[in-house]
């Protein structure tokens, strides 16, 4: 099989103040002058021109990479990149622009609530949102869309006029609306009262945890967020959280209900022990802590003694996982870290597995530390969040050419970030993009600027590109690649000038991204071997949309406060 050969850029375009580089992807020898060289020359402007060396990155997924940092410009403009070599013919972009803010002053509001409106339209009884490529309205999704439409308001309110305002406070009470019938549904079940179901249909008496942890949080959330002209809805969410988490008092783990080996890295015959998920216990926390956002001082205490669960479960700097560390186990007392992203139905089965949306998703600890600075167990907190920051988010992101983050290490093969998955994670990509901005915000550390850049313009086409042959895992989109081309894509429905497409085709939608395997099936082994952007899965789905959102308001903020 022919590498493929791609110029990689953003198609959505690049922020004037974050990193800006493109990837060249191609066999050993495309690159072979050590004399190459980037051009860049402005539209409209004959004698502009900034121009650099190429720079060799390595070998990883069974290609060769060179990198292109144009970091140093400093206007705004329309530009086209050129690299020169002597072993092919240039290979040049199109036009894309760089402006202040360009991802969020082109995608936020399709991405937000021109999305979520339409998407209110198709559901059924026009509550909650027709969530997926499919008539399908989880719990997990509909919460983790909630957390980047309340993101918008306590990060960027000021972007909004009064209408958007009234608009995005509007789906945010549909989407906790929908929790709530969800919550009214489970209270019939034995046992169900304060609890939530999956869905409205087909998993109507089915509870899953991990669906109460996110709609707690969503609720307690909404109840700050929210204007008081939703008053009494605020104080039907405050009290909702509230049984929500005294349920999950009385819940037990799923034991190994819904899990899959695979994505976990667990070997065949190791027993699964019958523990919450790290996964749990944070969106437990965060659940609470954003309860003493709301007022409840009383649960500071609950909130301490969830984190010391939590940090039990880090992996120590004497102990690591190869030169990793400041991650965590899945479980406390299984030597398997945990993995950025699990959302599947392991054998047809929708249990433990179902909805892992946040990626490490240490932020709880952060917000925790934010709360109670001077609380007993404070520095402990913000040891472990600046361990996990420094000891696995940077370098692991750093070790691949766009800096996203892997699926996770794998006892015996080290980091992979393809294989082993049931479909792309772009959701996962966003919300690290979001963690990293919080730390740079606290720790001032231009390397999470660069994190948080790839992983944003990883799902605004500056990818691995797609291929002919990475097409077979589409099950909708279609298009004609040329073989021996990686074509770079804008997963973000609407917006970049080469677009790869998704079910639904609705404007600001984000698809699942790349995998190895075929959508929905765990049918490719998590090795070295296999791994790799080897394949394009193109099911739409607002987990994405939402992560964008918690990624691009925190940036929004930042920018606001470097200008």
């Amino acid at each position: 099989m022919t590498t493929p050969i791609g110029l990689l850029f953003s198609q959505v375009g690049y922020d004037l103040a974050m990193p800006k580089h493109a990837v060249v992807r191609g066999p050993s020898g495309l690159i072979a002058d050590p004399d190459a060289r980037w051009r860049l020359t402005k539209e409209g402007v004959t004698e502009f021109e900034l121009s650099g060396p190429v720079t060799k990155w390595g070998q990883m997924w069974g290609s060769h990479w060179w990198l292109v940092d144009f970091s140093e410009l400093s206007q705004e403009g329309r530009y086209q990149l050129t690299v020169h070599t002597s072993t092919v013919q240039p290979l040049q972009s199109t036009v894309f622009e760089v402006a202040p803010n360009v991802l969020w002053n082109k995608t936020w509001w399709h991405t937000s609530i021109d999305q979520a409106e339409r998407r209110q339209k198709l559901a059924r009884n026009r509550v909650g949102w027709y969530d997926a490529g499919a008539e399908w309205q989880e719990a997990d999704s509909h919460a983790a869309f909630l957390v980047g439409l309340m993101d918008i308001l306590e990060f960027a309110p000021d972007t909004l006029s009064e209408l958007d305002r009234e608009r995005l406070e509007s789906q945010i009470v549909n989407g906790c609306d929908y929790l709530a019938l969800l919550q009214d549904l489970a209270a019939q079940l034995p046992q169900g009262q304060g609890a939530v179901v999956h869905q409205v249909w087909k998993f109507d008496q089915l509870i899953l945890p991990g669906d109460v942890s996110k709609a707690a949080m969503s609720w307690a959330r909404a109840a700050q967020v929210l204007s008081d002209q939703h008053l009494s809805k605020r104080e039907d969410y405050v009290s909702r959280a509230r049984a929500a988490l005294a349920w999950l008092k009385t819940a037990q783990p799923l034991g190994d209900y819904g899990v899959s080996r695979s994505i976990h890295g667990i070997a065949p015959g190791t027993p699964i022990p019958n523990e919450w998920m790290t996964r749990d216990l944070m969106m437990e926390l965060w659940a609470e802590v954003e309860m003493v956002r709301a007022g409840e001082d009383s649960r500071l205490e609950q909130c301490a003694e969830l984190a010391r669960q939590v940090l039990k479960r880090q992996i120590s700097k004497s102990n690591p996982h190869g030169t990793l560390y400041g991650h965590f186990r899945t479980y406390e007392s299984l030597d398997v870290a945990e993995k950025a992203w699990s959302h599947s139905a392991c054998e047809g089965v929708l249990g433990a597995d179902m909805g892992g949306h946040f990626p490490h998703y240490i932020l709880p600890l952060l917000l925790l530390g934010d709360i109670a600075p001077d609380h007993p167990d404070a520095a402990l907190w913000r040891k472990a969040a600046e361990e996990f920051a420094f000891g696995y988010l940077l370098p692991a992101s750093e070790a691949n050419p766009f800096n996203i983050l892997p699926l996770g290490y794998f006892e015996g093969e080290g980091l992979l970030w393809f294989a082993g998955l049931w479909h792309g994670m772009n959701a996962a990509y966003a919300l690290t993009s979001a963690l990293a901005f919080e730390f740079y915000r606290r720790l001032q550390d231009d390397r999470f600027l660069a994190v948080a850049t790839g992983n944003l313009q990883w799902i605004a086409g500056l990818n691995a590109g797609v291929t002919a042959e990475s097409l077979f895992a589409s099950h909708m989109f279609s298009r004609d690649i040329s073989p021996g081309i990686a074509l770079p894509c804008s997963m973000i429905q609407g917006f970049g000038t080469e677009q790869a497409g998704n079910w639904m085709q609705i404007r600001g939608s984000i698809c699942n991204g790349f995998s190895v395997g075929d959508q929905f099936r765990f049918d490719v082994d998590p090795t070295q071997a296999n791994d790799g952007p080897h394949a394009f899965t193109d099911e739409d789905w607002i987990s994405h949309g939402g992560a964008w959102l918690s990624a691009l308001s925190r940036w929004t903020a930042i920018s606001t406060q470097r200008s």
